[in-house]
C-alpha cells in the first residue's frame, strides 16, 4: 500500500473518510461490500484479528515532540 500525503480534502481517495453516511458505508443494497471506519487501535486489532483486510488506513504525520 503506497503512502500518500494528503493536503486537501479534494483529493479522489479521501472521500470514504470524509463525505460517505455510515448508511453508504454499510452500503444496504450489498452488504458483503459494505465497509466500516475503526479508529482506535483496539478496534483495528480486533479487526485485523478477525480477518478482515484495510482497504485504507488514513493517519497523521507523527509530530516532532
Amino acid at each position: 500500500m503506497p503512502i500518500v500525503e494528503i493536503t486537501s480534502l479534494e483529493y479522489p481517495d479521501v472521500e470514504v473518510f470524509s463525505s460517505l453516511t455510515e448508511a453508504q458505508l454499510r452500503n444496504r443494497l450489498n452488504p458483503e461490500q459494505g465497509i466500516f471506519i475503526a479508529e482506535s487501535p483496539k478496534v483495528i486489532r480486533v479487526a485485523l484479528d478477525a480477518g478482515y483486510e484495510p482497504t485504507a488506513l488514513l493517519c497523521e504525520r507523527k509530530q516532532p515532540t
